[in-house]
């Protein structure tokens, strides 16, 4: 009896075991992350009775949950990869719908600038066409602006939420421990049975993570999981959570990073993370944000530098050298910029390194890596970050600034302490669009015209064309005078195949360049270049006169005198390129004399290999003053012949063109026309003009020119060597031109600085704030300011403002007789260019000369501008050269910016637009990808869901199914029970 009833006993409490789980089941039907329980029902052990075995009921051995391992592992792999698709794409999108959109897309405003330019180049004279190129010219720059805006507003959203998310990573890693150590202890409470709940949430918990990122899941022997991240950091190690942190970037900060933290040691993993969220955000910051950032913002350096490069070469309405369009791309602040020294660099943190812009057509999108590798605190490395390659491996010399080139850039190191371990990342292009400014303000200062002109002389017998002239350069000497051509040319053919080209400063009396340009020759039938091409030759001039401090008195009791030119000593050295080793070889010494006149020093130059070195020498004279009680003539000589003596009409001196009445005083007209029609100085190349109240003596072969002045002691005339200093404007521009008849107030407005560079002293600055009622109080005050810079000269500072409104000065010395016993002697010397082939350097040694400067600028040998001629010319044919006068109706240059829009300037073969459509379908085309593979992995993962479903989800049917077979179990394990008790009711009522 006592074995049926324990038989339906444990009948009973099997089938009342597997209803509860069954109705667990079916209770948490909709529950995330739970797994199907199934009740494991096994027989007792049989009991061995009257020679046979009797059953002993059954038992539940185990309540396990329905779980396939291999499965589980696939869905958190597949939701990892759809959450990295899904993130990414998400992302992608906005940027893709950003670039492409027309309104705020960069390519209308191209095109909207563009045909503005298109407007204004067919009326140049327009003001209001030149207006519409200002407006939408900023529109452009707006256009950057809000692009960059939104691209950076990107990268700040995506900042804050690594942030988030690795926050959300922490806290189920915390939880994922908790449950470990839960796990244990009630695994071992129960002697060996699992609790399925906490695996449940232990498996849901992961999962979770992997939707943040790939994680790798191993089981340890003690029934706790470890979770491993990224490269095989151990996010999870049974009870020990390590932890997830972000901050700034070490090397960027604007762009955060992903931390690990072990026992204290801090690893970035920015690069190892890789799926769920955290994974699709960084491949967002990689393969689209960062590059669309660096891209827009190459494409606004090569517009910018381009555009302003153009402008520069040419003219404004009112004939003013064009400056910049945008702002200048190398402006030392953005140079500096583009340079982020890393947080861990050694302090003190003195270093400067700048990025300056070369070449936008070599430019890429990568951001460069520099690093100090060391063993020495010279030695580094330059390696581009886009794609690992190294491009550069050198050491910094002890001298400051050193400037390496690489990709269209240059890196200079300015000054500092460099140390091994220190490292620097750039981005050359990176807020190319951000930094991107209109710098023109008015649409006067539109350069539309070319600087140069061309004409032919209406006599011209020939049939030959001369272009109009193209600037390509306008740092050369030819435009040194804003508003002018130095010299204006004439080109004469002195056959119908040969020709000179002179300088026409007076076209009444041309005279060769200097160095000269003759007996060129001329093919007819093709097209002839008239001026040297670039052959990277390059120029040195020298500093030039030298107005001394004062003039030598000839007092006639004692012995004669020739003043010398005052001209200091000079040592100077040559140095060519050693094959070799690629260093540059000194050769000897060159030692200059004193007062060596500059003919001499051009022979002696000459005389080296690859140098070609010519001289001239040129005197200024103005102010000639009487004395107005004085009874003695004026008498003037140079170089020892007089020119005011009064001769015979049988005289051999002049030729017959000369004046042969003396003025009193003398003047620069007349003395200009004694000069010109002396038979001794014709031969020996010396010539002058005059403006009528200032003469100018030039020595074509540069010898000395010695000037001797006699009279009474209220006479005296003005001596300067000829060289104009000009004064840049470098703050805000002048609505109207300056004059020197009237005053001005510089109150209003400004800042109104310039600047001015004087040979041998460096670039002096001053700022103009005051207000002058009137034009000589004008020029007094400028006079005064430039004296409060250290600018030494000798003589008297004579500052004029020319009929362009342009500030200029000159040193000039007053001599005079000062009696009757003597005469007043000044000799002035020479200037020295000297011509050197490619790859000579010229130096000077200390002491300082007044002849070169202490190393003075090789500068290129070309004019800056091109002319070229084709057709049949005529000897004695005629070409005129000379700045542009009519720079209202040119649009030369116009022609030429408009041009930009269709010149290849990214990347050596695509045009603006051509690179802004290439970023816009790189970007169309990662979408695209993204949304198809988020597509399909949506597919993957949906199937990895059904897939653990139909293993460990819940089915109601199949429940109910199992709820009737339990309840029937039940019911007939309680029937067993009722027999058992009546049999034993009957078996007490038998006894």
């Amino acid at each position: 009896m006592a074995g049926i009833l324990e038989i339906g006993i444990s009948g009973l409490r099997v089938h009342q075991t597997a209803l509860t789980v069954t109705g667990n089941n079916i209770a948490n039907v909709d529950t995330e992350g739970y797994s199907r329980q199934d009740a494991s029902i096994v027989s007792q052990n049989p009991q061995f009775q009257g020679g046979v075995w009797i059953g002993g009921g059954a038992r539940v051995d185990d309540v396990r949950r329905i779980y396939d391992e291999f499965l589980v592992g696939q869905l958190q792999k597949d939701t990892s990869t759809f959450n990295y698709f899904d993130t990414l794409s998400t992302n992608a999108e906005q940027i893709d719908k950003l670039l492409a959109d027309p309104g705020t897309g960069i390519q209308p405003g191209i095109e909207n600038m563009f045909g503005a330019f298109q407007a204004a180049i067919d009326d140049p004279s327009s003001l209001p066409a030149r207006q519409v190129v200002l407006s939408e010219s900023q529109g452009l720059v707006d256009r950057f602006a809000s692009i960059d805006d939104r691209l950076r507003d990107s990268n700040n959203i995506l900042n804050g939420q690594m942030g988030t998310l690795a926050t959300q990573l922490n806290t189920l890693a915390e939880s994922i421990s908790e449950l470990n150590t839960q796990i244990q202890f009630a695994t071992a409470s129960a002697q060996g049975n699992y609790p399925n709940e906490l695996l449940d949430k232990r498996d849901l918990a992961i999962k979770e993570i992997s939707e943040l990122v790939s994680v790798t899941v191993a089981t340890q022997d003690n029934d706790s999981v470890n979770i491993f991240i990224g490269n095989g950091q151990p996010l999870v190690v049974g009870k020990d959570v390590n932890r997830v942190s972000v901050a700034p970037g070490q090397q960027d900060p604007s762009r955060n990073a992903l931390y690990f933290e072990r026992d204290g040691v801090v690893q970035n993993i920015t690069n190892e993370v890789e799926g769920g969220k955290l994974g699709g955000l960084l491949a967002y910051r990689r393969e689209v944000l960062d590059p669309v950032i660096s891209q827009i913002g190459r494409a606004a350096i090569a517009l910018q530098f381009n555009m302003n490069e153009q402008h520069a070469l040419g003219i404004d309405i009112d004939g003013q050298r064009g400056g910049l369009f945008f702002n200048d791309v190398n402006d030392p602040l953005l140079a500096s910029s583009r340079v982020i020294g890393d947080a861990d660099n050694e302090m003190p943190d003195d270093r400067d390194i700048k990025v300056n812009i070369t070449d936008p057509n070599e430019l890429t999108d990568s951001d460069y890596k520099i690093e100090f590798v060391g063993p020495n605190d010279y030695t580094f490395r330059v390696t581009r970050v886009k794609d690992g390659e190294e491009m550069l491996t050198t050491a910094l010399s002890t001298e400051f600034p050193e400037t390496f080139n690489i990709d269209g850039f240059d890196i200079s190191f300015e000054a500092g302490s460099f140390k091994a371990g220190d490292q620097f990342y750039l981005t050359p292009t990176r807020n190319g669009a951000k930094d991107l400014d209109l710098d023109i303000q008015v649409p006067q200062q539109l350069a539309l015209a070319t600087a140069v002109m061309t004409d032919f002389d209406v006599g011209n017998q020939g049939q030959a064309e001369i272009s109009p002239g193209e600037v390509y350069d306008m740092d050369t000497d030819s435009f040194e005078v804003p508003g002018e051509l130095t010299p204006p040319l004439v080109i004469k053919f002195t056959s119908d195949t040969t020709y000179d080209v002179l300088d026409n400063t007076d076209p009444a009396n041309p005279i060769p360049l200097f160095p000269p340009i003759m007996n060129q020759t001329y093919v007819p039938g093709v097209k002839n270049d008239l001026l040297p091409l670039n052959e990277n030759k390059t120029a040195v001039t020298s500093i030039g006169g030298y107005v001394p401090p004062d003039f030598f008195y000839q007092d006639y009791t004692e012995a004669f005198k020739t003043p010398g030119n005052g001209l200091f000593p000079a040592r100077i050295t040559l140095s060519d390129p050693d094959p070799v080793t690629g260093n540059m070889k000194d050769r000897g010494l060159l030692t200059i004399p004193a007062n060596t006149p500059a003919n001499e020093i051009a022979s002696i130059l000459s005389d080296q290999r690859g140098v070609s070195a010519s001289a001239r020498t040129t005197i200024e004279l103005t102010n000639f003053t009487d004395d107005p009680v004085g009874f003695l003539e004026q008498k003037l000589f140079l170089n020892g012949v007089e020119l005011t003596d009064s001769l015979p009409p049988t005289q051999i001196k002049y030729d017959e063109s000369y004046p042969d009445e003396v003025p009193n005083p003398i003047d620069a007209n007349f003395l200009a026309d004694r000069i010109n029609a002396n038979f001794d100085f014709q031969e020996q190349g010396i010539v002058a003009r005059s403006d009528g109240s200032k003469l100018t003596i030039i020595a074509l072969n540069g010898e000395d020119l010695s000037i001797e002045f006699q009279g009474d002691n209220g006479d005296s005339i003005d001596v300067g060597n000829g060289q104009d200093t000009y004064l840049t404007p470098t703050g805000q521009a002048f609505s109207e031109p300056l004059s020197k008849y009237e005053g001005f107030d510089f109150t209003e407005g400004g800042p109104y600085t310039f600047e001015f560079d004087v040979p041998g002293q460096g670039t002096f600055n001053i700022e103009l704030n005051e207000e002058y009622t009137t034009g000589p109080d004008l020029i007094k005050g400028i006079e005064d300011k430039i004296n409060d810079t250290l600018f030494s000269y000798n003589g008297e500072l004579q500052v004029d403002i020319d009929e362009k409104g342009n500030i200029l000065f000159q040193n000039r010395l007053e001599i005079s007789p000062k009696g009757v016993n003597g005469s007043a002697k000044l000799t002035m010397g020479g200037q020295v260019k000297v011509e050197l082939d490619e790859g000579i350097e010229f130096r000077t040694q200390p002491p300082g000369s007044n002849l070169f400067e202490e190393n003075p600028e090789q500068k290129p040998t070309y004019f800056g501008y091109e002319l070229s001629m084709d057709g049949v010319p005529k000897e004695g044919d005629a070409f005129y050269v000379d700045f542009n006068d009519d720079a209202v109706t040119d649009n030369r240059n116009g022609v030429l910016l408009g041009g930009i829009q269709k010149k290849e300037i990214i990347e050596g073969d695509m045009t603006f637009s051509e690179s802004y459509g290439k970023t816009v379908e790189e970007v169309g085309s990662i979408t695209a990808r993204a949304q198809i593979n988020t597509e399909s992995s949506k597919v993957l993962l949906q199937n990895s869901e059904d897939n653990v479903s139909a293993v460990s989800g819940v089915n109601l049917d199949e429940e109910a199914g199992k709820l009737i077979q339990y309840e029937l179990g039940y019911n007939a394990s309680a029937q067993v029970i009722s027999v058992a008790r009546d049999l034993f009711s009957t078996l007490i009522g038998i006894f």
